[in-house]
């Protein structure tokens, strides 16, 4: 049975902003991984990556994911390199409806403000100009966010409600179908 939402896509697509509003609409709990992260660490990304490296980042990443995969009536927004973890994917993914959030590059960038480290506390991963760096993970992500989705919101193209409301009609489509 399908209890939960998964939403997946790289940073600045709307994950957090648009799971928080669909959580408060289907009467659902709420669960961002890279909040998790921060309350088990005390800590920013910035400052574990800083500190620890991607390497336990990614570590205590996998943990939060499966925490939230474990979860019912959920809406859990992931961290944009959260697909990474191929085997988790693998055991929990089919037991959620998983919504790949997208928008071109563009709005990506200006989403990040234009510079390196972008508005959220996430740092580079490569120390390029933005774009670059968006057109370069975006190109190693694309087939694996397609791959583990099960439908596709482009949220640079409609308003937060239109995309809640285009999340919620397939979920309700999906449980009705079970």
């Amino acid at each position: 049975m399908i209890d939960k939402i998964v939403l997946i896509g790289y940073r600045a697509t709307g994950k957090s902003t648009i799971g928080r509003a669909l959580a408060s609409k289907l009467s659902f709990s709420f669960l961002d991984t890279d909040s998790l992260i921060r309350s088990k660490c005390n800590s920013s990304i910035e400052e574990i990556v800083g500190s620890q490296g991607w390497d336990a980042f990614r570590k205590y990443e996998a943990e939060a994911l499966i925490k939230a995969f474990e979860s019912s009536n959920t809406v859990v927004a992931t961290g944009g390199g959260a697909i990474m973890h191929r085997d988790i994917w693998a055991q929990y993914g089919r037991k959620a409806l998983v919504v790949w959030l997208t928008a071109d590059l563009s709005v990506l960038a200006g989403r990040l403000g234009g510079n390196d480290a972008g508005n959220s506390e996430r740092p580079t991963l490569t120390g390029k100009a933005i774009d670059q760096e968006i057109a370069d993970i975006l190109e190693v992500r694309t087939p694996i966010y397609r791959e583990l989705s099960d439908y596709a919101v482009d949220t640079g193209r409609m308003s937060i409600a239109v995309a809640v409301d285009s999340i919620t009609e397939k979920f309700h489509s999906i449980a009705v179908g079970e």
